[in-house]
């Protein structure tokens, strides 16, 4: 097996692999790193065609003779990779480009519109998005990048399970075809709403909310989650996770 060994942070090869912490570097290099014991295990056990596996990234006396090669960093170096604290060897993992979202065709089966900007967010809602048979996840131009560590560990895996497209605009820029809700407090009671079988979900941030123009609220329905009095507003990811089980209970 060859070994590449690297020991200095100026190594361009290293440079490289520190690009893959930020949606930047993910986007230009097509690949992402794979964390965390179980989760490389699950993917070798079960490997995904979506995925091809680029490199191993091992350090100094654990190795993972999964390839031909692999790169050896210094413990110190490899640290500065394994942002999760896993102290295992890291996939790096190439993934196709992201097909372009056509918002003017009609939803189908329940399309999840995220403009999540926190990785942490964006993984707790992929993994209910897979649970609850979501169709496939759309990102807004706002969101973080889906293959971040940490929305990755979030998800427990989940978010290299559904089909992921790219909506290239903003949350209030895209048009709005078919049956499409969102969450707000001064919407329809969940229990009284009627769920469409394929319509599209449209989820706000964490914090502003969802920011929707005039045109586009009078072609959308509202749906309220009843909840005691003495809170304001849940977790956007809990408010969408209990929006994803009403429709999968109502619809199947």
């Amino acid at each position: 097996m060859r070994t590449l060994e690297i020991g200095s942070k100026d190594n361009p090869t290293f440079k490289k692999l520190k690009h893959l912490l930020s949606s930047k570097g993910i986007k230009e290099e097509k690949s992402f790193f794979l964390m965390g014991e179980k989760l490389i295990q699950d993917f070798l056990q079960k490997p995904n065609p979506a995925f091809k596996i680029k490199n191993v990234v091992a350090f100094e006396g654990f190795e993972l003779p999964i390839l031909d090669s692999q790169i050896k960093l210094k413990k110190d170096l490899f640290n500065e990779l394994d942002v999760l604290g896993t102290h295992y060897p890291l996939l790096v993992l190439e993934y196709k480009e992201f097909n372009e979202f056509n918002f003017q065709e009609q939803p189908i089966g329940l399309e999840i519109i995220s403009p999540l900007g926190d990785p942490k967010n964006l993984g707790a809602l992929a993994r209910s998005a897979v649970a609850f048979g979501a169709s496939k996840l759309i990102l807004t131009h706002d969101s973080c990048h889906p293959y971040l560590p940490h929305s990755i560990k979030a998800s427990a895996g989940a978010i290299l399970n559904i089909p992921v497209h790219l909506g290239k605009a903003k949350l209030n820029q895209i048009p709005i075809v078919g049956s499409n809700v969102a969450l707000d407090l001064t919407g329809q009671n969940m229990n009284d709403f009627k769920w469409n079988k394929n319509i599209r979900l449209l989820i706000g941030e964490e914090g502003p909310g969802i920011d929707l123009t005039i045109e586009q609220k009078k072609k959308m329905q509202f749906i309220l989650i009843p909840m005691s009095s003495d809170i304001e507003s849940l977790n956007a990811t809990v408010s969408a996770s209990i929006a994803m089980w009403e429709w999968k209970t109502s619809t199947h």
